[in-house]
């Protein structure tokens, strides 16, 4: 049973399944017994539960954030939110459960993304971002993580393959604006909009789900990203020096503004134009992602989004074109 199936039941129905503990704390009632207090999420979405009465001999130490648990319970609204009691719940061998359950994949095919990827590079005409992009996305070592790498964590593109998805959508999203305003640098645009969330690789865990790591939580993938090309300018000899300033004000940029955590707000041409395709990009992938997650195939209203704060309405079909 998947997260979004408990949400469909009536109240006092009885569920059960496997899911990953995203949060665990142990409680007290007012009579001093402990009680267990948990967040668990599979790839469709998260809820609270509680073991109300566990057994006097239960160890409720061995339940750890990220680990694969079985549940059964029954569904139980407080407040409005869903929290059920759950009767039984033990830590999941591996092997009893399908991995696939937690973390969802790229609906496009990976393969046929990245060589996509690899084409819009051999367009591009400076030699010095030529050889940039050649730097990363010719290297065996980083092409294996970025096509694993994530694009985020839960609010767009959260799965495998996810930050190629992104990327890839970006860059075209920047070709197309590239051709309507001549204004614009292509080189430098395309090649910042392929490198401007690289530090993803690194600021996220895959396991059974999807983590910030120390570095991410502590630097963040603006600061990484920016820290990985102005190494790898750093090995290109005569790159210019203002090129290289353009390319990293890009890449700081890109989030537009202050309040979402830019360090700098766009100052150029290329740079508000990346920001706005990462917008358009991140915003309308997190809506069709949650209409999914929400929906399932159906129609009509999801709840509140809590990123965007607005339900959502959709009475269509969710169309990923050719999938793998």
């Amino acid at each position: 049973m998947l997260v979004r199936d408990i949400y469909r039941l009536p109240v006092g129905a009885p569920f059960e399944g496997y899911f990953v503990i995203e949060h665990v704390e142990i409680r007290k009632h007012r009579t001093g017994e402990p009680f267990l207090r948990l967040v668990l999420s599979d790839k469709t979405g998260t809820f609270q539960a509680l073991w109300w009465k566990p057994p006097k001999d239960a160890d409720l130490t061995v339940f750890k954030k990220g680990d694969v648990v079985f549940v059964r319970g029954n569904v139980e609204y407080f407040n409005g939110n869903l929290q059920p009691k759950l009767s039984e719940i033990r830590v999941a061998e591996e092997g009893e459960y399908n991995p696939k359950k937690f973390i969802s994949e790229s609906r496009f095919s990976i393969e046929k993304q990245f060589t996509k990827l690899l084409e819009i590079i051999e367009t591009v005409e400076n030699v010095y971002l030529k050889k940039l992009l050649e730097g990363f996305f010719y290297d065996e070592e980083f092409v294996e993580k970025f096509l694993r790498a994530p694009g985020g964590k839960t609010i767009h593109h959260a799965c495998i393959g996810g930050l190629l998805e992104h990327t890839l959508g970006v860059t075209e999203i920047c070709e197309t604006v590239a051709k309507r305003y001549r204004s614009l640098d292509r080189d430098l645009l395309i090649t910042a909009a392929i490198l401007h969330d690289i530090g993803k690789v690194y600021e996220y865990s895959v396991e059974t789900s999807i983590d910030r790591t120390k570095e991410g939580i502590l630097l963040g993938h603006l600061y990484m990203s920016c820290e990985m090309v102005a190494f790898k300018i750093a090995e290109i000899n005569g790159f210019p020096e203002d090129l290289k300033t353009k390319l990293i004000h890009c890449i700081l940029a890109h989030h537009g503004q202050y309040e979402h955590g830019s360090p700098k707000k766009p100052k150029t041409l290329e740079a508000v134009a990346l920001a706005y395709a990462d917008a358009l990009d991140s915003k309308v992938k997190g809506f069709e992602e949650f209409i999914e997650r929400e929906l399932g195939g159906g129609t009509g209203w999801t709840k509140r989004h809590f990123a965007y704060e607005v339900p959502i309405y959709f009475d269509g079909k969710i169309d990923y074109g050719e999938e793998e």
